[in-house]
């Protein structure tokens, strides 16, 4: 949890006349004295009202900034809780919704069946809008690839079981990028999916069950290449270690969630990383940098 902060002095004009203007459901005018008071004094208990605020205008995407950064804040109350997931389901943003639902140490209950409403409601309601997004994501290998990106973009859009149908067919797909392939995994482990699908990795196929998998930033083998690396670089150079982790860290992602199998040695992974013209350098790390070098450039395509 975020550290605890007093409540800024009522004094603050702004912040005065934003709790005000909240109270009387006065949106339009909250949130300009709040947003104000919030760049004078940045801390949760004026986010919280902001929020609030934003949420009245009906904007609930100005309100996910301050979500994401007080998260672990907006997770400590039942009530907190209940209004971060006013914000994700307004938006609605269902992949976040189930997400975090795994951080909430109570309630779970209530607020699974609280997203299930809001799917359901959406699917009747907007039920044509879904399908096309659906269809799209179902099909991504038939896109070019900055589209390909694009499209997964919207999956938090999508409820649960048509994110999950849509998503599967993807994992196997060649034409689709191994870092979409892998992003469409990691979404499938966040909302719990129970069913075991086909995965295609680097030089590999397997079956995975998504809920039962750690996720991308918390795999083991993916961990202790990164910590390798950490220590082979030592703390003289921070930026450096800092740079070569992120680096390899998104790179390391696309063998996800086989990285064991591409991996079978972290300490040495890391060191012939570290120095890939070297002599300790194995034919199979040497054709597993090349394939991260060229999963990296086809990635940076797509992004022009």
């Amino acid at each position: 949890m975020g550290k605890v902060v007093t409540m800024p002095n009522n004094s603050d004009r702004h912040l005065t006349l934003g709790l005000t203007a909240l109270k009387k459901q006065n949106f339009a005018s909250a949130v300009p004295h709040l947003e104000k008071a919030f760049k004078k004094t940045p801390v949760f208990e004026v986010a919280k009202p902001l929020t609030q605020a934003l949420l009245g205008l009906g904007d609930a995407k100005g309100a996910v900034p301050y979500a994401s950064q007080f998260m672990e804040d907006f997770l400590a109350t039942a009530t907190d809780t209940d209004l971060l997931y006013d914000i994700l389901l307004a938006l609605p943003d269902y992949r976040f919704a189930w997400a975090v639902l795994h951080h909430v140490a109570a309630g779970q209950d209530a607020l699974k069946l609280r997203i299930e409403a809001a799917e359901q409601a959406d699917l009747a309601q907007n039920g044509p809008v879904i399908d096309t997004l659906a269809k799209k994501l179902r099909h991504l290998g038939g896109f070019a690839p900055h589209e390909q990106e694009l499209a997964i973009a919207d999956l938090g859009r999508l409820p649960r079981s048509v994110m999950i149908e849509a998503a599967q067919p993807n994992l196997t797909d060649p034409d689709v990028h191994p870092a979409i392939r892998i992003s469409l995994l990691d979404a499938l482990t966040a909302v719990g999916d129970e069913t075991p699908v086909t995965v295609t990795g680097y030089q590999t196929q397997g079956t995975v069950v998504p809920s039962r998998l750690p996720g991308v930033l918390n795999d083991q083998t993916l961990l202790q290449v990164l910590n390798h690396i950490q220590l082979e670089i030592g703390l003289n150079d921070p930026e450096l270690m800092r740079a070569t982790v992120e680096v390899l860290r998104f790179e390391l992602g696309y063998l996800y969630p086989f990285v064991d199998r591409a991996i079978p040695d972290p300490k040495h992974f890391a060191q012939s990383y570290l120095n890939k013209s070297g002599a300790a350098v194995t034919e199979a790390e040497h054709a597993l940098f090349n394939w991260l070098q060229a999963q990296t450039a086809e990635l940076v395509n797509m992004a022009k």
